[in-house]
């Protein structure tokens, strides 16, 4: 027999770590979605760098936070801002760069050369797409930002339909991925003591609450949601409902009319004391997700929208799901996920479905929970980008 105690093992290539890879981010620093998706690349060892229009605020922790030149007028910073992205990028020498938005940071990524050698991949917030519909100007700059992309990463199928048929975007480009709920949230437990949180906020320990799981805003139609809830707390004394202010934006503009729409919605939740309330301060995830844990439904009823993570994460948290009747919703119904969808006109619908409305039965939470925690884990879902981005950067080196 032949002795092999001296014969060095060749080590199987696929056992050999992946190098880290460098990623640049054109995204709001703001945001606390960017902060949570650059902290999930930055724990996997990846060197990632967000180029942001905005100034990032607080430093943070494991990645590199930079922020356009302000001051001036508008031609002259965004001249300024183009030599500082390429600057940045430069300096980064990233393998892939990633647009998160077709709004301010699609309009960015025009500043890069018309002929980019490093991979670009676009993803569409939110309404930005319906927003398109009604500026030129923001149409110019999707279809700009989006035909430069090797590819397009939407969250919802309809998106992905709406850049294939609209945009003219080839399928072969467009990779759905949702980014779904954080491990840690999915992890945490559901043992915490829901009366605890709701004691914190002032929340009848008895009531039934439900709980806007969207920012205060006209985008998240917060007014048409007091007006159904106004109805429906006729019929129900014991609903309570919980408000969300979100986030401050960083305009001037943009904090202006936020304010003067959190006016008016206090004034009208004064008139329905004792059953609802607003919380003003930014939250983290971990309290968001306490919040959900302390109630008994969760709404979202924007008129468009994508696979939204806070959806998924209520869903996890045990709430009931009263939804608008969009596309991207049917899709969660068609994967699984137990959910009312609510056709306009909103008001009257939600106004009922809130009349009747309770707690889940502890079957449909679980299957629920079940569901998230199998196809929307977020490690997944960051593992399934990782591998998306080195496939482009693969085909970019050759």
């Amino acid at each position: 027999m032949q002795d092999h105690d001296h014969v060095p093992l060749r080590r199987r290539t696929d056992d050999v770590p992946a190098a880290p890879l460098r990623v640049v981010l054109l995204a709001p620093a703001t945001s606390a979605h960017t902060r949570r998706w650059a902290d999930d690349l930055a724990v996997r060892g990846h060197q990632v760098t967000v180029c942001s229009w905005h100034e990032p605020g607080l430093s943070p922790d494991g990645w590199r936070a930079a922020s356009a030149p302000t001051g001036g007028r508008r031609p002259l910073r965004v001249l300024r801002a183009g030599h500082w992205l390429r600057h940045e990028v430069r300096g980064a020498r990233p393998d892939v760069i990633h647009v998160h938005s077709l709004g301010a940071h699609g309009a960015l990524s025009l500043l890069l050369p018309a002929r980019p050698t490093v991979p670009l991949l676009v993803t569409p917030w939110g309404s930005e797409l319906r927003a398109a519909d009604r500026h030129p100007g923001r149409a110019l700059v999707a279809r700009l930002a989006l035909r430069r992309a090797v590819r397009v990463v939407p969250t919802s199928r309809e998106v992905a339909e709406l850049v294939a048929t609209r945009y003219r975007v080839r399928r072969s480009r467009i990779t759905v991925l949702s980014w779904g709920v954080p491990d840690v949230l999915l992890d945490a437990g559901h043992d915490a003591d829901p009366r605890l949180t709701r004691a914190k906020y002032g929340i009848p320990a008895e009531a039934t609450v439900a709980l806007s799981v969207r920012s205060t805003s006209e985008v998240y139609r917060t007014h048409e949601i007091l007006t159904a809830f106004s109805r429906a707390a006729r019929v129900r004394p014991d609903l309570f409902l919980l408000l969300v202010a979100g986030h401050q934006p960083v305009h001037a503009a943009a904090r202006h009319a936020q304010q003067e729409y959190l006016g008016l919605v206090r004034a009208w939740a004064q008139d329905l004391s004792g059953q609802v309330a607003l919380v003003d301060q930014p939250l983290g995830q971990a309290e968001m997700f306490s919040l959900m844990r302390a109630s008994d439904v969760a709404i979202s009823v924007p008129r468009s929208d994508q696979r939204s993570s806070s959806v998924l994460e209520a869903a996890a948290a045990g709430c009931r799901l009263l939804l608008s009747d969009i596309a991207p919703y049917r899709e969660l119904l068609a994967d699984g996920l137990l959910a009312d969808l609510l056709p306009d006109p909103l008001v009257s619908t939600l106004a009922d479905a809130l009349s009747g409305t309770g707690p889940l039965d502890a079957a449909d939470r679980l299957a629920n929970n079940q569901l998230i925690g199998q196809t929307e884990r977020g490690s997944l879902k960051i593992a399934e980008l990782e591998r998306l981005y080195r496939e482009v950067a693969r085909a970019g080196a050759m």
